[in-house]
């Protein structure tokens, strides 16, 4: 967990803490969250815990229900229009990338690619993790669209939660995933707007199927257990 420093208001620090914990699933979905214990934990005023409070219920993370406020925990159906409007997202992302992207960043989604493989070749999944999402980063920020940028890093975060503590998913080989960053790479490298959404499209489309596949297993699950 980070350290509370001088430098930076407190309340966006605590955000910044407490988010991770979500994120890592520190915080369990559907766990209720007290002002005062967080505060106490933290080592700091409840005034600063409702404000990051509210920074994390805008970004959706945190749920209020009775005044009780809850970590996000979503249905099934809440899963699955998540992952259609990433793909959504994400392919727009990169019609406008193929656009507006800079030789400079092409050159850093080719030195991610780049390392990826070797990443690759050692099986470090933690570094393959934070490579890809440097990949979707990059292309974000080549759209050019603030809104968009915005959007992706609402959408994105909530996804990395869902993947991490809802469905625990057993992600796309990371093989898969290189092989399909380079056939996204080139066609941005080609500045063909058309193929960068088709080859973005097929992309997020199978996250989406695995999705579907975890979530369908995680239902069955109960009904196996009283045969």
């Amino acid at each position: 967990m980070r350290e509370i420093k001088k430098t930076e208001p407190l309340h966006s620090q605590v955000y910044h803490i407490v988010k991770e914990m979500i994120m890592e699933g520190k915080y369990q979905p559907g766990e209720r969250l007290v002002e005062t214990k967080v505060a106490e934990k933290l080592g700091v005023s409840r005034g600063t815990v409702r404000e990051a409070f509210r920074m994390l219920t805008k970004d959706d993370l945190l749920v209020q229900n009775d005044n009780i406020l809850l970590v996000y925990n979503p249905d099934a159906q809440d899963i699955l229009d998540l992952y259609e409007c990433r793909k959504s997202l994400e392919t727009l992302s990169a019609k406008l990338a193929s656009i507006h992207i800079s030789d400079e960043q092409l050159e850093q989604l080719q030195l991610i690619i780049e390392e990826s493989k070797e990443a690759l070749k050692i099986n470090d999944t933690k570094r393959l993790t934070i490579l890809n999402q440097q990949f979707h980063d990059l292309i974000a920020l080549a759209s050019q669209n603030k809104q968009l940028i915005q959007l992706f890093e609402v959408i994105n975060a909530k996804v990395l939660y869902i993947r991490n503590c809802i469905l625990k998913e057993r992600l796309v080989s990371f093989a898969v995933l290189v092989k399909d960053h380079e056939q996204i790479y080139l066609a941005l490298k080609e500045r063909n707007p058309a193929k960068s959404e088709e080859t973005m499209s097929a992309h997020i489309q199978r996250s989406l199927q695995v999705a579907n596949t975890s979530l369908h297993e995680q239902m069955a699950k109960p009904e196996e257990s009283l045969s």
